[in-house]
């Protein structure tokens, strides 16, 4: 399920290294339960019965230290001020929660009905509990975490290496007009796949906080030009030319689980219907010629303008080459080798030369 941005907040403010995350950690230490609220005075006072006003400032010890009296310690959002300590919550108890304790149940009938972050933490089961409106998440510890990280990034690891293996076959075929569309499919699928693992790999890295550098370091190596490479695919071998790459990425991200797995429906924003599935198809060469070295999109396009295809490029002589503005006798000569290197499976990969 997809987080809100506030969802995806309050975990980022409750990672391991901030000073809320800090202050729960406190409060587990001293063996005791705790509950925190984060809102607005205004938002909150109404639900308090007793309790007293602090206007103290936030520490994580002060939060710590005020949640051994058993009852809700209330900060502002921005985390600068404690307004209230031993505040008595009174929630309207017609809100369903399907919470048993009686500290838990006060939190998830608060935050659905404040619609704001409360944290409740268990001295029994130490564990910590973030309620926001109808959300509820249990938070994780930093092994858990990086365990499901590893995992996750030895599997990305995996679908690099295939869209590697894919992209490596699919070089030679270009130059013969022999890719089909279902070349094309798969790659876009183990594409798609890896761009979904991405979120998730990007959502544990927000929860594991000051422990993200290692695996975060690892993520950006693994995704480096997927993305770029998703562009140039769609480029290659979009039927309509003129429709923005971003508006066909869009619609191929948002297709359901189950239509990523059909060719037919990965292909069907590039403009492919059922009559187009066993037609072979002609490469415009994008993806190949942003491969050759200090060769900028610029040339790229007007070379694709001119010849139209990339088997068209590759059957040009040098001096045919240097019409194109941009391209002089150096230019012409490595793009001349460049395409002899693909042509022969070379560097067509994700890593090019």
């Amino acid at each position: 399920m997809e987080l809100t941005k506030e969802q995806l907040e309050i975990l980022e403010r409750t990672a391991p290294g901030t000073p809320l995350r800090e202050a729960i950690d406190l409060i587990m230490q001293l063996g005791k339960g705790g509950l925190i609220v984060v809102a607005d005075r205004d938002v909150i006072s109404p639900l308090i019965a007793a309790g007293f006003e602090l206007d103290a400032p936030f520490t994580p010890q002060a939060v710590a230290e005020l949640s051994k009296m058993d009852r809700a310690v209330v900060v502002d959002p921005p985390l600068r001020t404690i307004l209230y300590a031993n505040a008595h919550l009174t929630p309207d108890p017609a809100i369903p929660s399907q919470e048993t304790g009686t500290r838990h149940r006060a939190a998830e009938q608060t935050a659905k009905q404040l619609d704001c972050p409360v944290i409740a933490v268990s001295e029994e089961r130490r564990r910590t509990t973030i309620y926001l409106g109808e959300w509820k998440y249990e938070l994780q510890d930093p092994l858990t975490l990086l365990a499901h990280a590893s995992q996750a990034l030895l599997i990305l690891d995996r679908y690099r290496a295939e869209l590697n293996e894919l992209l490596a076959e699919l070089g030679p075929l270009e130059f013969e007009r022999r890719v089909f569309p279902y070349h094309v499919a798969v790659i876009i699928q183990k594409i798609v796949q890896m761009l979904e693992l991405e979120e998730e790999l990007k959502r544990l890295l927000l929860e594991l906080g000051e422990h993200r550098r290692l695996p975060e370091r690892q993520l950006r190596g693994l995704m480096r030009g997927v993305r770029e490479e998703l562009e140039l695919i769609v480029l290659d071998f979009q039927k309509d030319p003129k429709k923005p790459v971003e508006a066909v990425i869009q619609e191929i991200v948002e297709l359901s689980s189950a239509d990523r797995l059909s060719s037919e429906a990965v292909l069907r924003p590039l403009g492919f219907d059922e009559e187009d599935l066993e037609r072979p198809l002609s490469s415009r060469g994008y993806r190949l010629l942003h491969k050759i070295p200090r060769l900028p999109m610029p040339v790229i396009e007007r070379l694709v303008g001119e010849f139209g295809s990339l088997d068209q490029i590759e059957r040009q002589g040098r001096r045919q080459l240097q019409r194109i503005k941009g391209v002089a006798e150096v230019r012409a000569r490595a793009i001349k080798a460049g395409l002899r290197r693909f042509k022969a499976g070379y560097a067509t990969g994700l890593e090019g030369f």
